[in-house]
């Protein structure tokens, strides 16, 4: 059975996310608990409310730092804390990262967000995730939540999409969903991090996360291509079944060589 969580709640609730970004680069740096030291007690970034400033540092923790001894956290984190990338890719990254690390937010994009973009129906509204919900949810806890519960998290999720640069505002309750068509250097980077993870290379090939960027398989089968011809590393396909990867740097450089 799917994790379901609130996360998207406070997570939603963070008004920028460069604090995420700050945060991640600050734990990198000298660990968890002088970050949730720094955030909570230092109020670094200038949360009025010492609740919401404890629930911020919690989901952020949850989301973006936890099992940061893993291989694919740790590039993720390094990459955040990398200098080379702007805070426009690092975005992306703590967007891909969300749908990693949050199964709720991950079937909501994509069972529902990923379902309309490719029909063309690019504008959303909160009632509709409300609604995902509700039918989505039958037969897990999502059904021991509240319908304010689910209102939130229909709200927070459309609020985060929007901060993150994946929605526009259009009405009080109302987003058009406007992904910008990814590059190689974004694909090669989930191509570094899955190989990380346990997966065999068809399950990279056939991963989730290429939905999370709304590619279609044949728009993912061509940045694949991109990033081999540009010589980040060798991509062999002749089916969803016949796929391999074959990196040429290790996760220490390939940042620096993206980026550069």
């Amino acid at each position: 059975m799917k994790n379901y969580n609130t996360a998207i709640n406070p997570l939603g609730s963070i008004s920028d996310p460069n604090v995420i970004i700050e945060t991640i680069k600050y734990y990198n740096q000298h660990g968890l608990e002088a970050a949730k030291e720094e955030f909570i007690e230092g109020n670094a970034f200038g949360f009025d409310i010492t609740s919401s400033r404890k629930r911020f540092f919690s989901v952020i923790n949850k989301l973006f730092l936890k099992d940061s001894e893993q291989k694919d956290k740790g590039f993720f984190i390094a990459t955040i804390s990398n200098s080379s990338p702007n805070n426009s890719f690092k975005r992306t990254f703590i967007y891909l990262e969300a749908f990693h690390s949050n199964d709720l937010f991950a079937d909501i994009t994509e069972n529902l967000v990923y379902k309309k973009y490719q029909e063309n129906r690019k504008l959303i509204e909160s009632a509709e995730i409300l609604d995902f919900l509700n039918e989505f949810g039958e037969g897990t806890k999502i059904t021991d939540w509240s319908e304010s519960t689910l209102k939130m998290i229909s709200s927070k999720y459309s609020a985060f999409m929007r901060r993150i640069g994946l929605f526009k505002k259009e009405g009080r309750s109302k987003s058009l969903i406007s992904y910008p068509y990814p590059d190689e250097k974004i694909i090669t980077y989930l191509v570094y991090q899955l190989k990380l993870t346990d997966l065999s290379d068809n399950e990279i090939f056939n991963s989730a996360m290429f939905k999370a960027l709304m590619l279609t398989e044949n728009q993912k089968v061509e940045l694949l291509k991109k990033g081999s011809l540009a010589g980040y590393y060798d991509f062999n396909f002749s089916g969803a079944k016949n796929a391999s990867f074959e990196l040429h740097y290790s996760r220490e450089e390939i940042i620096d060589e993206l980026f550069r």
